[in-house]
């Protein structure tokens, strides 16, 4: 039987603490990916996955049911993620693969197809390596994790028409960063 989040939560503050690591499994992947994201060293974005679902678990009583968990847990993660990047020294220069973001394809697809998918999923890697980081959020955030535009506004404190005009924004730069990598190639 699939428990909803929402029932997950009531039976862990109602006392049935060992639930929480349903929860865990379900959000770990993503909350992990922005953390190394942010901190480019699988370590690093162990640790800080793990403080993540450690304070999630402690102000569990402040979910409101109405908001999605994951958009809740997803908002504590983004503020974690700028809190690690403030306090730490070094700077942002490479983003890690971005495999989340590339459509999987059946393996009996022909391989030149998959070879051609696999670089332009390379090269979609690289551009957003060229855009600042708040920016990629939200793309992920919208198209991977299929957030609606309102979620993706309260997890970053934003108006919906300041997301709109961040996704509008965002998706025109990397259509120029593209063309210009495939104008270097050609």
């Amino acid at each position: 039987m699939h428990c909803t989040d929402e029932d997950i939560v009531k039976e862990v503050l109602a006392g049935r603490t060992q639930r929480y690591a349903e929860i865990v499994t379900r959000y770990q992947k993503p909350v992990y990916n922005l953390m190394f994201r942010y901190t480019r060293h699988e370590l690093d974005a162990a640790d800080l996955t793990q403080d993540v679902f450690f304070k999630a678990f402690n102000r569990l009583s402040s979910y409101q049911s109405e908001r999605s968990l994951f958009s809740w847990l997803y908002t504590l993660a983004v503020n974690v993620a700028i809190d690690w990047s403030r306090a730490s020294t070094r700077m942002q220069t490479k983003t890690p693969p971005l495999e989340e973001l590339h459509a999987t394809y059946p393996t009996n697809r022909n391989p030149a197809i998959r070879f051609e998918d696999r670089e332009r999923g390379a090269l979609l890697d690289q551009a957003l390596t060229l855009i600042s980081a708040e920016t990629r959020e939200i793309l992920l955030l919208r198209y991977r994790h299929e957030q609606t535009i309102k979620e993706v506004a309260t997890i970053f404190g934003m108006s919906e028409s300041a997301v709109k005009m961040r996704i509008k924004r965002g998706l025109e730069q990397l259509q120029r960063i593209l063309q210009e990598m495939n104008n270097h190639e050609q």
